[in-house]
């Protein structure tokens, strides 16, 4: 399902979702020669208290936790009248047959579901189920 949030509603969202779930995030960033990317575990730290946008009150700041290390912070700042474009669906995965012949089908993991940001980030919500997530928005 296709979603248009505001930073507020996105800030509680994430909150919901971190605390009831664990959440992963892989983050691009399109580099001239490539790319850079940012894996690991989400804590939100702070998110807009309010749903006015103003300066200070538009910012969603998160810390993407490594295995090996305390973790880098990532900010989430929102445009004044801007909207977030959020998909979410149930996470699909490909199964590779024990003799190498296979139908190449994708299947549909019910238990694992991605929130998708623009195309810049992706979250993954471990044991979590579409509707139950759906039903916090």
């Amino acid at each position: 399902m296709k979603y248009d949030l505001s930073i507020y509603e996105l800030g509680q969202l994430l909150t919901k979702l971190t605390k009831d779930y664990k959440v992963e995030l892989l983050s691009k960033a399109k580099l001239s020669g490539g790319w850079m990317t940012i894996v690991g575990e989400v804590d939100i730290i702070s998110v807009p208290e309010d749903k006015v946008v103003i300066k200070g009150n538009n910012i969603i700041t998160m810390n993407i936790k490594d295995q090996d290390c305390r973790g880098s912070y990532i900010k989430i700042t929102g445009a004044k009248n801007g909207v977030f474009n959020i998909d979410i669906a149930n996470t699909k995965y490909k199964e590779l047959g024990g003799t190498g012949i296979s139908l190449n089908k994708t299947k549909i993991n019910e238990d694992e579901c991605k929130l998708r940001i623009d195309e810049d980030m992706i979250f993954t919500i471990r044991n979590a189920k579409l509707k139950d997530i759906e039903a916090l928005i």
